[in-house]
């Protein structure tokens, strides 16, 4: 009898005991919750910040040149002028910067996939849309655009925006090399301000 007594008596105690101890639980859980979900905020934050803005398909190993160089180098005879030709060349993957000077636009692009096949390019890439660039010096050329990139483009970027490129060199023709753009990303600030003094 007398232990029963002992029990129940002790029982209110051990009940405020444990709920003191589930309350204090609560809060410290509560307590760490708010801080690592502050923390992981502040690390997504300054991921976003430090993460450039890419294409998802940017290639690595890719040739560096200056656009207007480039342009320059890859003319093609006034006989093919003339004639309304085109010189097919092997796919050669660059990267350069400029500025996109009209937002891209769907095109049929079966060139481009003919022009790759040949060289045995796999996978093909698809291909439906078409846009202009404009080089430092101001010259302008027309580029197709790989639906990836084209819908990169169309999602954060806007006309004039200094941007740079990458991209397979399909063929010459009248107006310069013709390029199909793969890859995307912004410049950052300190690129922009020399691209604006050459």
């Amino acid at each position: 009898m007398i232990n029963i007594k002992n029990k129940s008596s002790r029982r209110p105690l051990l009940i405020l005991l444990t709920l003191f101890v589930l309350a204090l639980m609560y809060f410290a859980g509560s307590f760490i919750w708010q801080t690592l979900a502050a923390t992981g905020l502040t690390q997504n934050a300054e991921l976003n910040v430090s993460r450039p803005e890419v294409s998802s398909n940017w290639h690595q190993g890719s040739k560096i040149v200056n656009l207007d160089d480039y342009i320059a180098a890859n003319q093609v005879s006034q006989n093919i002028i003339d004639k309304k030709q085109r010189v097919m060349l092997e796919p050669e993957l660059i990267h350069f910067d400029a500025v996109l000077q009209t937002q891209v636009t769907p095109s049929k692009a079966e060139l481009v996939t003919d022009a790759l096949a040949v060289w045995g390019v796999t996978p093909l890439p698809e291909v439906g849309f078409s846009s202009y660039i404009r080089s430092p010096q101001g010259q302008v050329i027309g580029v197709y655009v790989e639906n990836a990139v084209a819908e990169h483009i169309r999602t954060f970027y806007t006309p004039e925006a200094p941007l740079e490129f990458q991209a397979y060199r399909l063929y010459n023709y009248a107006k310069g090399p013709r390029l199909l753009l793969v890859g995307v990303k912004r410049m950052q600030p300190v690129d922009i301000e020399q691209i604006s003094k050459s």
